[in-house]
């Protein structure tokens, strides 16, 4: 013991996939060289750097490494091309179904296991899904001038909630959009909470840090890219304007909306009709139309 882990040897576990050359019964093998870390102890210098990478903004851009919790976003980041570093898992999670991901992580990435009670500890869900992993990324960098191929963008201006972060990357990925900014006063796009919500979509679209959006406006613009600031009332509806031409949208946060200084920089607002006094569409649901109506128009659908 060390640390309050040791090392053992995988048994053969069997699954099903592509058989391995010379598998009588077309069955895969997971490689005999892998081997599992066993850990009891919450004091394991693993289990202290993923608590670490959950709980930190900082720590996580320092490192340049995320904490994800759960099977799909794990799967996610795997088809993303990225490598795990360390895989977390129980026990119980392996025999049931953590066979799989285990044998596609590749070495040198460590595997360990944890008991429940330990795993419990590990992150700040209600109902853990046993199975977690620290993984190398690195947020990518704005630099001017801008991709030539970038038609459709988001800018997020001082979202506080992690939630609709996620859910506006996720439906973002999932309408074609190719930039996601995010200003000043945002939510970590990369805190374990947004990364839940936005199902693993963050590594197929990552969020782009702007530190000064005034001038990410003005670069777009100079690029022949018209920014529309979404605002509550007052703008053009949402289906009046053209999505077919380059354009990015300006999202504003859940309570205090867009700044001011983003809203006279755009070149013009945007709202979607509301039949009630009430300001009731939060900043993902806003996002989701339009973003919806732009891939609308530039599909030709009626």
């Amino acid at each position: 013991m060390c640390g309050g882990s040791r090392l053992f040897p995988l048994r053969c576990w069997h699954f099903a996939g592509s058989p391995e050359p010379g598998a009588a019964d077309g069955s895969v093998r997971m490689r005999s060289s892998l081997r599992f870390l066993e850990i009891h102890s919450s004091s394991n210098p693993q289990i202290k750097e993923y608590r670490r990478l959950a709980g930190s903004r900082k720590q996580r851009r320092s490192a340049g490494k995320l904490a994800l919790e759960g099977p799909f976003l794990i799967a996610e980041a795997l088809a993303a091309g990225l490598r795990p570093e360390v895989l977390f898992l129980t026990r119980r999670y392996l025999e049931e179904g953590g066979k799989a991901i285990c044998a596609a992580v590749p070495e040198p990435s460590r595997c360990c296991l944890l008991p429940p009670s330990l795993f419990a500890r590990l992150t700040d869900t209600e109902t853990p899904q046993e199975i977690a992993a620290i993984i190398p990324f690195q947020e990518p960098v704005l630099t001017f001038p801008l991709p030539k191929e970038l038609s459709l963008a988001i800018i997020l201006d001082r979202l506080q909630d992690p939630g609709n972060m996620g859910t506006i990357v996720r439906t973002a990925a999932a309408a074609g959009v190719e930039g996601l900014f995010y200003g000043p006063g945002c939510v970590d796009p990369y805190s374990p909470k947004a990364l839940r919500s936005s199902a693993g979509a963050l590594f197929h679209l990552p969020p782009v840090k702007a530190a000064e959006p005034l001038e990410l406006l003005k670069q777009m613009q100079e690029q022949g890219i018209a920014v529309v600031a979404a605002q509550p009332r007052g703008g053009r509806s949402f289906w009046e304007i053209d999505y077919r031409k380059n354009i990015a949208v300006l999202i504003g946060s859940e309570s205090r909306g867009l700044s001011q200084e983003l809203v006279a920089a755009a070149d013009f607002p945007v709202s979607i009709p509301q039949f009630s006094s009430l300001d009731s569409l939060n900043a993902a649901v806003a996002a989701a139309v339009i973003i919806y109506e732009a891939l609308r128009q530039r599909t030709g659908q009626l």
